[in-house]
């Protein structure tokens, strides 16, 4: 059975436009739509060839209809489903492999999603891919061969989606060639595809440095170390004295020091420090790290004193002598020193044992008829207490 849709009717003699269906689904909606609305006097109707009549719907009914038919809609052929083994965890493709110590650190992100771009969480574990050949005069002879899974790492809860991984191997032998990658697996045993190949040269570590000394200054740490031999450069490496036991997975300079010396000006006054330098190894493209030297231990600290305070001033009062001057402006201020002698001593005495906060001191242990002569210092709240030089001197007869 064919059925038409008429326009709305906005002229009396307009002609009716008629689209065709042919669909049972649609037959169902004009059934219904006639035994609820056949009786309603609207202005929308839908053509019945049967009965050859035009019952009326209201606006808020066509509303409905319209609702319905787009329901209807789904009655459609659908897409087939999607095989689950194609739906894998994303690849990754921040893959690195860093000589760290004598050992080979494997550095990648987590992934976040699946190849469809859906959230990935159904991640169970990651597997090392490796093949190997053997180095000869700078070459690989047998590269490209077979690959094989040589470690396997299980999902835990710190290894959530964009954090970075990073594990050690130490089963790497000298004069050899290795390709590393890594792929994840879910929990339904899909891999991914295999991560960015990287290419490691293997050889012997160098030697750690011997005799590591260091200096410590004020904000800054200066370290010095024999030269190893074979060595390109160096490494050097930072841990404060709460920190773990370990130290940080890559060292202070971005690239290796061609100098056996380094100063470390990222430091903080007071705060102790835990150093060491490891030796550096260029083969063929990879630069091997060797193990580090021993801990090296120091503690930067404030050198430097505050500037002498200016414009000193002595006033005879009543009650004593009065010292105004002026303040100063470093962070680190503690306070000041009042210094008097009298004519004919050689040393000036301090006055106050307790650093002034305050720019005014008063003396009243004071004689008429007597001459004083008086400095201040400045002092900084280091653990040192380091202490400027004098002020100028000021001489005053106790007069009132």
């Amino acid at each position: 059975m064919k059925h038409q849709i008429l326009s709305a009717k906005f002229q009396s003699n307009s002609n009716y436009q008629i689209s065709k269906f042919q669909t049972r689904c649609f037959l169902s909606l004009e059934i219904g739509i006639w035994n609820l609305f056949g009786t309603w006097n609207l202005e929308l109707g839908i053509w019945n060839a049967r009965h050859k009549s035009k019952p009326k719907i209201t606006p808020f009914s066509l509303v409905i209809a319209m609702i319905l038919m787009l329901l209807v809609g789904g009655c459609g052929t659908k897409k087939p489903p999607v095989p689950w083994e194609t739906i894998v965890p994303r690849r990754i493709v921040d893959f690195k492999a860093i000589p760290r110590e004598g050992r080979l650190l494997l550095e990648w992100t987590c992934p976040k999603e699946n190849t469809d771009k859906s959230p990935l969480t159904d991640l169970e574990k990651f597997q090392i891919l490796r093949s190997e050949g053997t180095l000869v005069g700078g070459e690989c002879r047998g590269c490209g061969g077979e690959i094989a899974v040589t470690f396997e790492m299980e999902v835990g809860k710190e290894n959530v989606p964009g954090k970075k991984i990073s594990i050690f191997l130490e089963d790497q032998e000298a004069k050899k060639v290795y390709v590393y990658q890594v792929v994840s697996i879910n929990r339904r045993g899909h891999h991914s595809a295999p991560s960015n190949p990287v290419t490691v040269y293997w050889e012997h570590p160098p030697q750690p440095p011997r005799t590591v000394r260091g200096e410590a200054g004020d904000k800054r740490v200066d370290l010095y170390w024999e030269p190893v031999e074979g060595a390109i450069g160096y490494n050097a490496y930072r841990r404060g004295e709460e920190e773990k036991k370990v130290f940080p997975l890559s060292p202070l300079n971005r690239e290796p020091l061609t100098a056996t010396q380094y100063s470390d000006l990222s430091v903080e006054n007071e705060k102790k420090y835990i150093y060491s330098v490891r030796a550096v190894k260029r083969v063929v493209k990879t630069d091997v790290e060797g193990k580090g030297s021993p801990d090296t231990t120091l503690t930067p600290t404030d050198l430097i004193p505050p500037s002498a305070p200016l414009a000193l001033v002595a006033v005879p009062l009543k009650n004593g002598i009065e010292l105004n001057w002026r303040r100063n402006h470093e962070p680190d201020l503690l306070g000041y020193f009042v210094y008097r002698r009298r004519p004919g001593e050689r040393e000036f005495k301090k006055l106050n044992e307790t650093p002034l906060e305050k720019e005014v001191y008063l003396d009243t242990h004071v004689e008429l008829e007597q001459d004083y002569e008086y400095v201040v210092t400045a002092v900084d709240s280091s653990v040192r207490k380091n202490e400027s030089s004098f002020s100028e001197e000021v001489r005053v007869k106790y007069l009132y």
